[in-house]
């Protein structure tokens, strides 16, 4: 980057690498089917302060996969999607119990990874990653 620093912090760029960090496969998920871009084109096609606001703006649309990661539902779907849904049952008791939000989803089930676990891959993802 012309006129950077060796070393200096690139707007944006800490926060996008944590939450990729945190929810990898629903953010490769969104940055594909919602804005036609992946996880490679981060930093080279996108910049990182354009990555972060459209991350921002995913985490707050449940019918993204990573809005709905975040808002603990089983899967995306938007308020469209939804009124769909309820319509197409037409009972809203049965309807109730295939939101999102009352089902669990995959992940959920998933076996957890235990706390040594998170801080050995940490720890060797810190060491692995460098900013120049």
């Amino acid at each position: 980057m012309p006129g950077a620093r060796a070393g200096a912090r690139v707007p944006g760029i800490q926060a996008v690498v944590q939450l990729i960090h945190e929810h990898r496969g629903p953010i490769a998920r969104t940055l594909r089917e919602t804005y036609g871009i992946g996880l490679s084109d981060l930093g080279d096609g996108v910049t990182w302060g354009e990555a972060k606001t459209l991350l921002e703006e995913a985490a707050a649309d449940g019918g993204t996969a990573f809005g709905a990661e975040l808002a603990g539902w089983a899967y995306p779907a938007s308020i469209p999607q939804l009124l769909s849904l309820i319509a197409q049952v037409g009972d809203w008791k049965a309807a109730k119990r295939v939101m999102p939000w009352a089902m669990d989803g995959i992940r959920k089930r998933a076996p957890q990874a235990t706390a040594a676990e998170v801080a050995a891959a940490d720890a060797e993802l810190e060491a692995e990653i460098v900013f120049t």
